[in-house]
C-alpha cells in the first residue's frame, strides 16, 4: 500500500515516472502559557508562533485569538490553522490563561442620593443600569471574576446630607459592609446656594452641613466597624439647553468650595478620597444631563470608575496562585 508521500501515477499508464506530491501541513502549537498577576479585566498576551513543516507552498498560518490580542481573565483556547496551496488542512491548540487579584473586601454599600439611583436630567427618571453602583459592580465582576464583591446601593433621591447620615446609619447597621461609598451634598446646595452669590449666609450654612454630613457619615461608618468609607467630591455643573425641562444647576464656585472642605474632611477623619471632580472639568457637556446637575451615563461611568480606583489602591489585593484547570 502506498501513501501521498510515493506519489501518484501517470493517467496514461505505461509505467512512467511518479511525480512527487509534498506531505500534508504538519502543525504544533506551544504549551500552554500563564500570565499572572494581571491588574485588569483583560491584558494584551503575545505568544510564539506555531511550527509547521511539510505541506505544498505557500503554507499559511492563522491563530485565533491571534498573538498580541488582549485576552481575558480566566483561560482562552487558541486555535491555530495551517493550510497550503492544495488546501489541506492540520490544526492545534493550546490554552492561554490569565490570573488577577483576590481583592479583600466583598461587601460595599453605596449611601447617597438620586447620583446613588441613577437619575439623570429628565423629570423622576432613574436610570438604574447606567447608575454608578450597577457599573461599579460590572468592573468588580470583570476583574476580580467569581469571588463575590457585591455593591448594595442605598440611594434617596432629594435628600440632604443628614438624611444620608440617618441612611447609612440604617443601612450599615442591617448589611454590615466591609466597605461604604458616601456620595451626596447637592440638595443642600441646590436648595440655599443654587447659582446665587456663594458667600451669602444661606449657601455658607449649606457648605457647612455638606461638610459636617461627610465628617458623620466616616465617623459613624468607624464607629461601626467599617474598614473603608470612601468619599466623592461633587461634579461641576453642565451646560443647560434651551428649552430643557428644568434647570438645577449649582454654582461653580459653591461646589468648588465645597469639595475643599470634603476633601479636608477625609484627610482628617480618615476617609479614602474619590476624587470625581477634576476628571469632570472640560467635559460637562458629554457627562452632565440637560438640567445641568444630574449626569448621563458617560458621568457615572466616570463615577464608578473613579470609586474603582480608589477601591483598587486601598484595599488589599494578593496575586491569585496559578492552577491549570482539569
Amino acid at each position: 500500500m502506498c501513501l501521498a508521500a510515493c506519489g501518484s501515477h501517470s493517467p496514461s499508464g505505461g509505467g512512467g515516472p511518479t511525480t512527487p506530491t509534498a506531505n500534508a501541513p504538519q502543525i504544533s502549537c506551544p504549551a500552554d502559557l500563564t500570565v499572572s498577576s494581571v491588574q485588569a479585566a483583560a491584558q494584551a498576551v503575545t505568544y510564539d508562533a506555531p511550527k509547521v513543516t511539510d505541506g505544498t507552498a505557500p503554507v499559511t498560518t492563522t491563530c485565533s485569538p491571534a498573538s498580541g490580542a488582549s485576552f481575558p481573565l480566566g483561560t482562552t483556547t487558541v486555535t491555530c490553522q495551517a493550510s497550503d496551496a492544495t488546501a489541506r488542512q492540520a490544526s492545534c491548540s493550546f490554552k492561554v490563561t490569565l490570573k488577577g487579584f483576590s481583592i479583600a473586601v466583598k461587601k460595599y454599600d453605596v449611601i447617597g442620593d438620586s447620583f446613588t439611583s441613577g437619575e439623570n436630567g429628565l423629570p423622576a427618571v432613574l436610570d438604574v443600569p447606567n447608575s454608578f453602583p450597577t457599573k461599579l459592580q460590572a468592573s468588580f465582576d470583570a476583574v476580580y471574576p467569581g469571588q463575590g464583591a457585591t455593591v448594595i446601593p442605598h440611594g434617596d433621591p432629594g435628600k440632604p446630607m443628614s438624611v444620608i447620615v440617618e441612611n447609612l446609619v440604617t443601612y450599615v447597621n442591617a448589611d454590615k459592609p466591609d466597605a461604604v461609598l458616601v456620595e451626596g451634598g447637592y440638595n443642600d446646595l441646590l436648595s440655599d446656594c443654587g447659582l446665587g452669590p456663594v458667600n451669602a449666609t444661606p449657601c455658607e450654612s449649606s457648605m457647612t452641613r455638606v461638610q459636617l454630613g461627610f465628617r458623620d457619615c466616616i465617623r459613624k461608618s468607624k464607629e461601626r466597624n467599617v474598614a473603608y468609607v470612601f468619599v466623592a467630591t461633587l461634579t461641576p455643573p453642565g451646560p443647560v439647553l434651551p428649552g430643557a425641562p428644568r434647570d438645577r444647576r449649582i454654582s461653580n464656585d459653591a461646589i468648588l468650595q465645597a469639595n475643599a472642605l470634603i476633601r479636608q474632611t477625609a484627610a482628617a477623619e480618615g476617609g479614602v478620597l474619590a476624587d470625581v471632580y477634576p476628571l469632570f472639568v472640560g467635559h460637562e457637556a458629554e457627562y452632565v444631563d440637560t438640567d445641568g446637575l444630574h449626569l448621563r451615563p458617560a458621568g457615572y461611568q466616570v463615577m464608578a470608575d473613579v470609586f474603582f480606583a480608589a477601591i483598587q489602591k486601598t484595599v488589599t489585593q494578593t496575586p491569585l496562585a496559578f492552577r491549570f484547570p482539569h
